[in-house]
């Protein structure tokens, strides 16, 4: 099919193989962690509910929230290197010069490519940050909660609002890269 070549084409194009396969085992993790989140419970003092499926979605949800905990910062520590941290932060070294140039593109209502320092990578960045800090968040209550900490309540108070950060995140990167997509499609049809 034609929409599978070209979207193939495109991750090629852009990503080297190691980094499109985190990409892909992230993106799948965090689809899982979302799914399986619905289903966990506890019991009123604070143990996994014993009711089967509430049992096992927690365990799943856990063991591969911990999991994600290296993968990401496998995945975020390669970009870094691959690009720098201006890359995905310009604004932290006060470069809004590629930001600029996007916004006017957005203005016109054309969609800009992914440059360094621009709107994309920066959203990317930000990605990075959301992801980091779920997966950190929800680690830290693990750890809390296997040790009987009396924050563990606090923490896993955070990091379930910090889930919002990175399902917005999901929702839009992927809106935005279906959009890239189906713009490819067309460019190709055009030729």
């Amino acid at each position: 099919m034609n929409i599978i070549r070209i979207t193939l084409e495109y991750f090629r194009e852009r990503q080297p193989p190691a980094v499109r396969f985190l990409h892909f085992i992230i993106l799948c993790l965090v689809l899982s962690q979302i799914t399986v989140s619905n289903f966990m419970g506890f019991s009123a003092n604070g143990g996994i509910s014993t009711k089967p499926l509430e049992h096992y979605a927690t365990w799943i949800h856990i063991c591969t929230g911990l999991s994600l905990l290296p993968i990401t910062l496998v995945f975020i520590f390669i970009e870094l290197k691959r690009h720098g941290m201006k890359y995905f932060f310009p604004y932290l070294y006060g470069d809004l010069s590629q930001v600029k140039k996007d916004l006017q593109q957005l203005k016109r209502f054309e969609l800009p490519e992914e440059n360094p320092y621009g709107i994309a990578a920066i959203v990317q960045g930000l990605g990075f940050g959301a992801l980091a800090s779920v997966v950190l968040s929800g680690s830290s209550w693990f750890l809390s909660w296997i040790y009987g900490a009396s924050w563990a309540n606090s923490v896993i108070a955070i990091h379930i609002k910090l889930t919002g950060l990175i399902e917005a995140y999901v929702i839009g990167h992927g809106a935005m890269g279906i959009l890239h997509l189906i713009l490819q499609v067309k460019k190709q049809k055009n030729r």
